[in-house]
C-alpha cells in the first residue's frame, strides 16, 4: 500500500509540473507563424514559417537581464538563397499588457522599414507610444509574441507592464 502511494504521489507531481515548461511565445498572421519556446534550463527554439520568407530553425541560449529576454543563438550565421545571415543576439523587451506577457523587440536599426532610433531612451519612448495606442492589444499575438502557454513565472516574475521607470509615463 505503501509502495502504491508513493508511486501515485510522484506521478501526481510529474503530471503537474508538465504544464508549466516549456514556456511558449508565438506571433501569427496571414503569411507567418513564429514560435519561441523557452525551457528552464535556458535553452530557446526558434521557428518560423513563412509564406514568403525562409524557414527559420534555430536553438541557442538565453539569459534575462532586468527586463529583456536576450537570445544567444547556437550559431554565428545561417545560409540562405547563397546569402550568409549573420544572427546577432536577438533582444526583447518583457512587457505585461492586461495579464498577457509579450515580447517586444528592441530592434534600434530596421532600414526596410524605414527605422532608426538614436538612442535607448528613443527607443523606449517608442516603446510606450505604442503600448498606448488604442489598437495596441490587436497587435498582441501578430506583430509581437505573445505567451500561449507554460509558467512563465518560472523564468521571470515583474509586476510592472513596460517597465518600473517607464510605467508612470
Amino acid at each position: 500500500m505503501r509502495t502504491f502511494l508513493y508511486f501515485g504521489l510522484m506521478a501526481f507531481l510529474i503530471t503537474a509540473c508538465s504544464h508549466k515548461n516549456p514556456i511558449v511565445f508565438q506571433k501569427k498572421s496571414d503569411i507567418s507563424e513564429v514560435t519561441l519556446t523557452l525551457d528552464t534550463n535556458g535553452t530557446f527554439v526558434y521557428n518560423a514559417k513563412s509564406a514568403v520568407g525562409a524557414e527559420f530553425n534555430e536553438k541557442g541560449t538565453f539569459s534575462i537581464e532586468d527586463s529583456l529576454l536576450i537570445l544567444h543563438y547556437q550559431f554565428e550565421s545561417f545560409e540562405h538563397l547563397c546569402y550568409e545571415i549573420p544572427l546577432e543576439n536577438d533582444t526583447s523587451l518583457i512587457m505585461n499588457y492586461k495579464g498577457t506577457y509579450l515580447l517586444f523587440p528592441t530592434i534600434k536599426d530596421i532600414p526596410e522599414f524605414n527605422i532608426h532610433f538614436a538612442s535607448n531612451e528613443e527607443l523606449m519612448q517608442h516603446v510606450v507610444a505604442e503600448y498606448n495606442r488604442k489598437n495596441f492589444s490587436e497587435r498582441i499575438g501578430t506583430h509581437y509574441f505573445a505567451l500561449t502557454s507554460g509558467d512563465f513565472s518560472l523564468l521571470f516574475n515583474g509586476k510592472w507592464n513596460i517597465s518600473p521607470h517607464y510605467d508612470a509615463k
